[in-house]
């Protein structure tokens, strides 16, 4: 039976990996480990990404696509980037990811440390000023106050 929607199988030898993600996209770093995003200026300039350890951990910036999680596979609403370290990339396989176009997939805890790194290019007007508009701005930043009722069936926010 051959499904899009299944993903990779575990790897042969190795123990179950209860709580395993596969995280599905492409590897952006060159041959030099560095990744290379155009910052909108049309070739004028770019920002380079480069994962620089004295103690040889490696990384690769990934643009992710998907991923599998618990024998499911799901997209993400967008493409997102995230420098991963630890597991190296594999051929993709699963999920509708054809290795043959270029995807790679990297297997991870649920726990495993990532990076994400969120791009947006605007003017400061619309990066910060917009961004802070009532309904823009993440549920965190709104102040949560409790109300309580009273024995006299007052409300207040004290």
């Amino acid at each position: 039976m051959i499904d899009d929607s299944v993903p990779a199988p575990s790897l042969p030898g190795l123990p179950f990996v209860a709580g395993q993600i596969i995280l599905y996209g492409i590897d952006l770093n060159d041959a030099h480990g560095i990744t290379h995003l155009d910052v909108g200026m049309a070739g004028k300039a770019e920002l380079q990404i480069k994962l620089a350890s004295g103690v040889g951990i490696t990384g690769s910036t990934v643009l992710a696509y998907g991923y599998a999680f618990e024998g499911h596979c799901y997209r993400l609403d967008s493409n997102r980037i995230f420098v991963v370290t630890g597991p190296h990339a594999e051929p993709a396989a699963g999920c509708g990811f054809d290795k043959d176009l270029g995807y790679k997939m990297w297997r991870l805890t649920a726990s495993s440390q990532i990076l994400e790194i969120s791009t947006a290019f605007g003017d400061a007007r619309t990066l910060i000023l917009d961004a802070q508009l009532p309904g823009k701005r993440s549920p965190s930043s709104y102040a949560i106050t409790l109300r309580m009722a009273h024995r006299n069936g007052r409300l207040s926010n004290d």
